[in-house]
């Protein structure tokens, strides 16, 4: 069965009264007709941010078209928009080291139709997990890494995502700090996964430390991957209850899950357009 032909607009601006009444009156005069609207009024920075999913199959004008009034209106609001058609998949691309659990997962969710999004490449530094990527038949790129390399591996990656057209970038554990070079090529558009709940134990082996220092919470942070390490808008994260009876390898595997989680709902999101960043934060609407 052919999938229904719908579109994504994602909106904000500073608020004022009907902008609501006329994002809505903007769709169905042209034919839209609206699935789900979702909205948020942020008083502290006066700020209005919108999500409308939308019918697109009685659209009266072309997709161009479309766009073009929408561009007319949003002047009179000084909005910024985003507008997506979903005959237009996002293309994503995946950076991977040596760990495989959040390559694994989102193979498997891709394949099982969970992601909004065309999983395109894989980019590695090393070969060890490019048998996974032969087994789920998608394009493997080793790019070696050394300090006296980066410069050059970092332009060799994004030939590649421009030659395949990625839109956005999963850092399924991929254990390199990306240079401003890869982050403002693809600002915003990089998502990436840490144990952001264990600040304290930082660098190497950190559920090691954990576990020395006897926390009684781990969990992991996905977000944007920005210049400033592990400190880029955060969309996702999870928490999970610990004690004394945990293990280092209970502890890890349980870090494990809920990476994997993290990172992928970060991903769904983004694929379906319900991420809005303004300054440092986002706002995640539902589906």
């Amino acid at each position: 069965m052919p999938r229904k032909k719908t579109a994504t607009l994602t909106l904000h601006c500073k608020d004022a009264p009907g902008i609501v009444a006329h994002i809505s009156n903007f769709i169905f005069e042209r034919g839209g007709n609206i699935i789900t609207s979702h909205h948020h009024s942020d008083e502290l920075n006066n700020q209005f941010f919108m999500r409308v999913h939308f019918d697109t199959e009685k659209l009266k004008l072309t997709n161009k078209n479309f766009e073009d009034d929408l561009a007319a209106t949003a002047s009179d609001y000084k909005m910024e928009t985003v507008l997506s058609f979903s005959s237009n998949r996002k293309k994503m691309a995946v950076m991977v080291s040596k760990y495989d659990h959040c390559l694994y997962d989102l193979l498997l969710r891709h394949q099982y139709g969970e992601i909004n999004a065309d999983l395109s490449l894989i980019v590695s530094n090393h070969r060890d997990l490019e048998h996974v990527a032969k087994a789920f038949k998608i394009p493997f790129f080793y790019i070696p890494v050394t300090k006296e390399t980066k410069v050059e591996a970092e332009g060799k990656q994004i030939e590649i995502f421009q030659q395949h057209n990625i839109d956005f970038i999963a850092m399924a554990r991929y254990m390199q700090i990306l240079s401003p070079k890869i982050l403002d090529a693809y600002a915003y558009r990089i998502i990436n996964v840490h144990h952001g709940f264990l600040p304290a134990f930082k660098g190497a082996r950190p559920y090691h430390q954990a576990h020395e220092g006897g926390v009684k919470i781990i969990g992991a942070t996905s977000h944007f991957a920005t210049a400033e390490l592990d400190m880029g808008p955060i969309i996702d994260q999870e928490t999970i209850r610990v004690d004394h009876t945990h293990s280092v390898e209970s502890m890890l595997a349980m870090g494990r899950d809920v990476e994997k989680q993290v990172l992928a709902t970060a991903i769904k999101a983004y694929a379906q357009d319900q991420i809005i960043v303004y300054k440092n934060r986002t706002i995640v609407f539902p589906e």
